[in-house]
C-alpha cells in the first residue's frame, strides 16, 4: 500500500484523489517487476563475466576486451540506476553503496586491464597446451 504521504503529494501535483490512491498498487507493481527483471540481468551479466573469466585465465585476449566491455557497459549502468535506487525505500542506501563499489571496482578493472604487466602478459607468446616437452615452436 502507498503510505499517505505519496497520495498527499500526487494530490498536490493535481492527481484527483482516486488516481492517487490507484498509484500505489502501480508502484509496487513496477517495484516487483524491477525487482526480477534486475534478479534476471544479475544472473546474465555474472554468466558473462564467468564465461570472460575462465577464458582470461588461459590467456584468451578476447576475453579481456570482453571483461573491459562488460565492465564499462555495467559501470554506465549502475550509474545510471543510482537515481532510481530510492524507489526501494530502506534498502536505497545499501543498494547506493553496493552500486557505487560497484563502478569503483569496474574502473580499477578497466585500468589495471591496459597497465603494462597485464598487456605484457596477453601479448606474450604462448606454447600450445597440448604441447609435449619436445615442442619446438620454431616447427610449430
Amino acid at each position: 500500500m502507498m503510505s499517505p504521504g505519496f497520495a498527499r503529494m500526487y494530490q498536490q501535483m493535481g492527481v484527483p484523489a482516486t488516481d492517487a490512491a490507484e498509484i500505489g498498487p502501480m508502484m509496487e507493481q513496477m517495484r516487483g517487476t524491477s525487482i526480477a527483471s534486475g534478479v534476471v540481468a544479475v544472473l546474465v551479466v555474472v554468466t558473462l563475466y564467468v564465461v570472460a573469466y575462465v577464458f582470461l585465465r588461459k590467456g584468451a585476449n578476447w576475453a579481456r576486451i570482453t571483461c573491459v566491455v562488460l565492465a564499462i557497459l555495467s559501470a554506465l549502468t549502475f550509474l545510471g540506476n543510482l537515481f532510481g535506487f530510492w524507489l526501494f525505500g530502506e534498502w536505497a542506501v545499501i543498494l547506493t553503496v553496493i552500486g557505487i563499489a560497484f563502478i569503483i571496482v569496474n574502473i580499477a578493472w578497466v585500468i589495471t586491464a591496459f597497465r603494462a604487466p597485464v598487456r605484457d602478459w596477453f601479448t606474450r607468446s604462448r606454447t600450445p597446451m597440448n604441447a609435449g616437452p619436445s615442442y619446438d615452436p620454431r616447427r610449430g
